[in-house]
């Protein structure tokens, strides 16, 4: 190291200001510990930004949907005093089908119980049904979702003890469509609910596995509604600027504009990072917030880790990515059923136009061929609709997302197709909307490739890794990494790439540094081994649920109650969660 060149010491850097590295870097600075969080964007945040993306106008780039931020984090890190303004809209979910039909999915289960009768009423039924076997696989699993990843036979003793053997089975191991077929008849609902599995993944509806990504994007909760989402005021940006604010009135520093090189590594042991400036930070313990193959083939010398390890990474299994379009519109879309342009529930939440299973296998083949699918399923959110802050008066904010798409096409780039592409993705909108297109006043493109070099996401891949289960719990990203440490003394991962996965959860920043706390102070935890979540601790409400629907009689008194506006109160009781 040059004489000249400057050192500055703390007790942790953390690399990467997304919201897993800012979580970290609150516990850590709450703990007493001097804290730098380094980013190498302008604008802290990562991939849960707003930004302002077409002048006049701000977009939460990447990140659009607030659902899985675990609570504990909201209130331990005190977000809401710090800005955090999460809210839902009246209608969660809006569908158009390539048929022209439509339906609604309400924070409220009745008027959702109502709204699937009009496809099918036996399968309004079965949803109730389907939605409290979600919620008991849920409960099973998110108690270790704030603790080390246990191994897969800790997580399987535990529905093993609970007399759920078969849960498993049907949310880790089934395809998404298997899964789907076991309870549903109807192929509009299941084009909508499969959409949930597909999201950053290499593959398809009948790709095995998918059934857990399904129950990872379903189970979250929204202000103690489960399987409920939101938006945080102002965009996802939002969350992150409350962490950062949390995090420096705890006393924590945050540069942006801050690319980190290279971690230092002397004698075995991580000692800090060198920036791209060549300015050293010391730290005896450094954190990255990258993605595994970033934080380990990147951001370390070659020759630090073994040849067999560096292997081992690259063979982890980031495929499957996803684009956006962002639309600045004059006019709110008028979808085919509705008469006029007017605001209205189909505005509100999140909005999913041609889905259909066969869309999505289809999708499956062209992403395995790197190459584009003759139809797009698209999700799309107007967030400007109920927060004006996003937008100039008389314009609106229009997110596209596309998932399923290949991380490199065969025979060109996404950088030479990006336009051709966004135009057929359009093309597809008008077929919804007809009236968009006189209205869009402008776009910003983001394919696989900029969420590659942007937003540095190997591959594009927004949660770090498949979703599979060989990519999960103590097998996240690799079993030897799935502590959050790393084969390097004094370097650990804490992004989504570690358990429990992806998603704005904040629940891998929260245990990696929990870890570092423990290395720090000299604590050495044992994972316990004890089943969490038997059968016999499960709430009484849930062994209730679970006792009258477990017969024909129960399950249509459990309906007819659901189904009762009066009886709303009772119903949204029963579905509060519980941890």
């Amino acid at each position: 190291m040059p004489e000249d060149t400057p050192t500055q010491e703390y007790d942790a850097v953390v690399v990467g200001g997304g919201h897993n590295g800012l979580v970290s870097a609150n516990y850590l600075a709450r703990a007493g510990k001097k804290v730098l969080v380094l980013e190498a964007r302008d604008v802290v945040g990562g991939a849960c930004v707003t930004e302002e993306l077409i002048p006049g106008s701000k977009w939460s780039s990447c990140a659009f949907i607030a659902g899985l931020l675990r609570p504990e984090i909201i209130a331990e890190l005190e977000l809401e005093r710090y800005g955090l303004d999460l809210y839902q809209g009246d209608a969660l979910s809006f569908s158009l089908f390539p048929d022209g039909s439509h339906l609604f999915l309400w924070k409220e289960i009745d008027r959702t119980l109502r709204e699937i009768e009009k496809l099918n009423k036996q399968d309004a039924r079965t949803y109730l049904d389907f939605g409290l076997r979600l919620q008991k696989f849920a409960g099973i699993v998110t108690p270790w979702l704030l603790r080390p990843p246990p191994e897969r036979s800790q997580l399987l003793a535990a529905f093993e003890d609970a007399g759920e053997q078969s849960l498993f089975n049907e949310f880790t191991l089934l395809s998404v469509s298997d899964l789907l077929d076991r309870y549903f008849t109807d192929d509009r609902l299941k084009a909508l609910l499969t959409f949930f599995g597909m999201v950053s993944i290499h593959g398809g509806p009948s790709t095995p596995g998918t059934a857990y990504t399904w129950g990872h994007h379903s189970w979250g909760e929204f202000k103690g509604a489960f399987g409920q989402f939101g938006f945080a005021r102002g965009g996802m940006g939002a969350i992150t600027q409350a962490l950062a604010a949390s995090a420096r009135a705890h006393g924590a520093e945050i540069r942006v504009s801050s690319p980190v090189d290279q971690v230092v590594v002397e004698r075995g042991r991580a000692v800090g990072v060198r920036l791209a400036d060549g300015a050293i930070v010391r730290a005896p313990y450094v954190l990255s917030n990258a993605d595994p193959k970033r934080s380990l083939l990147t951001l370390l010398a070659p020759g630090v880790l073994s040849r067999e390890t560096e292997r081992r990474v690259r063979a982890i299994d980031t495929r499957g990515s996803m684009a956006r379009i962002h639309l600045l519109i004059d006019e709110l879309p008028q979808y085919l059923p509705f008469a006029d342009a007017s605001a209205g529930p189909q505005h509100e939440g999140h909005q999913l136009l041609g889905a259909s299973v066969e869309a999505f296998e289809e999708a499956a083949e062209a992403q395995r061929r790197g190459v584009f699918p003759e139809r797009f399923v698209i999700e799309a959110v107007i967030q400007s609709v109920h927060d004006d802050s996003l937008a100039p008066a008389g314009q609106h904010t229009m997110t596209l997302g596309i998932q399923q798409l290949p991380s490199q096409l065969t025979g060109t780039t996404w950088g030479a197709e990006k336009e051709r592409w966004a135009d057929l993705v359009l093309e597809e909108l008008y077929r919804y909307a007809p009236n968009l297109r006189d209205h869009v006043l402008d776009r910003y493109v983001i394919t696989p490739e900029d969420l590659a070099t942007e937003w540095f996401l190997t591959d594009g891949n927004i949660f770090h890794g498949s979703m599979m289960l060989d990519q999960l719990f103590g097998a996240r990203p690799l079993a030897e990494l799935a502590g959050y440490r790393t084969p390097v003394d004094g370097y650990y991962l804490c992004g989504s790439g570690t358990h429990p996965g992806g998603g704005v959860m904040g629940a891998n920043g929260h245990n990696a540094a929990q870890v570092v706390l423990d290395d720090m102070a000299g604590v050495i935890r044992v994972a316990p081994r004890t089943r969490v979540v038997g059968a016999s601790r499960r709430p009484w409400q849930e062994r209730a649920s679970a006792r009258v629907m477990s017969t024909r009689a129960g399950r249509w008194v459990g309906f007819h109650v659901a189904r009762r506006p009066s009886l709303r109160k009772v119903t949204e009781y029963a579905a509060k969660a519980r941890r």
